[in-house]
C-alpha cells in the first residue's frame, strides 16, 4: 500500500529525471524551468477504482486516519475531501467522538451521500452493532461477544504492525546509515583537499 509520501516522493523523482534530459538525451542547462508538480488522481495512485458504486465496509476500514477520512470522502461522496472537512473529522475520530463507522454512516447517508446512492455492504449491520454495544448495563453482552469474535484479527493485526514497524525502522537505520556514509565520505574529501 503507497502512501501519501511515496507519491509525492515518486512524482518529484520522476519529475527530476523528466526534467533533466530532453528529447535528444543531452543534459539540460542548469536552472531550467520545471512544469509544476501535479498529483496524479489518488484513485490512479492507490490503484482503488472509486467510482465503483459498490463496496463492503472492511474494504473501507482497511485505512486509518487521514487516509481513511480522504477514502471515504472519495468513496461515498465521489470527490477529494475539503481541507475543513478533513480537518474536522479528523479532530472528530482523534478526539473519539465519532468511531470510523459512525464517520462512514454519516457521510453516506447524510444528504450529499444520499445523492450518489453508493452501496456500502455490512454498514447498516454494523453500525447498528456498534450503537447496540454503546448502551449503558445492556451493551455490555454485545460488546464482549464483538471481542471475542474479533480476537483472531486482533491477533494478526498486531502481528501485522510489528512487521511493519520492524521494517520501517530497518529502512530508517538504512537510511540513516546511508547519510552517514555519505556525510563521511564528503567529509574525507574536504580533508585531503585541505591536507595535501
Amino acid at each position: 500500500m503507497t502512501t501519501h509520501a511515496d507519491r509525492i516522493e515518486a512524482l518529484v523523482k520522476r519529475r527530476i529525471e523528466q526534467n533533466r534530459y530532453d528529447r535528444s538525451d543531452t543534459p539540460r542547462l542548469a536552472g531550467a524551468r520545471f512544469r509544476p508538480l501535479q498529483l496524479s488522481a489518488v484513485a490512479d495512485a492507490v490503484g482503488r477504482d472509486y467510482q465503483r458504486q459498490a463496496w463492503s465496509v472492511g474494504e473501507l476500514l482497511d485505512f486509518y486516519d487521514r487516509q481513511f477520512v480522504q477514502n471515504a470522502y472519495l468513496v461515498l461522496l465521489k470527490r477529494d475531501a475539503d481541507m475543513e472537512g478533513l480537518t474536522a473529522r479528523l479532530q472528530m475520530l482523534h478526539s473519539g467522538q465519532v468511531s470510523r463507522l459512525e464517520l462512514l454512516f454519516r457521510l453516506r447517508y447524510g444528504p450529499e451521500g444520499k445523492q450518489h446512492a453508493t452501496v456500502v455492504r455490512g454498514l447498516v449491520r454494523a453500525f447498528a452493532i456498534e450503537r447496540l454495544c454503546r448502551i449503558p448495563v445492556v451493551g455490555v453482552i454485545p460488546r464482549y461477544l464483538r471481542a471475542l469474535l474479533y480476537l483472531p484479527r486482533m491477533q494478526r493485526d498486531i502481528e501485522q504492525l510489528r512487521g511493519l514497524i520492524a521494517m520501517q525502522k530497518n529502512d530508517l537505520d538504512h537510511k540513516n546509515q546511508a547519510i552517514v556514509d555519505f556525510q563521511n565520505e564528503h567529509l574525507a574529501k574536504i580533508i585531503r583537499h585541505l591536507n595535501p
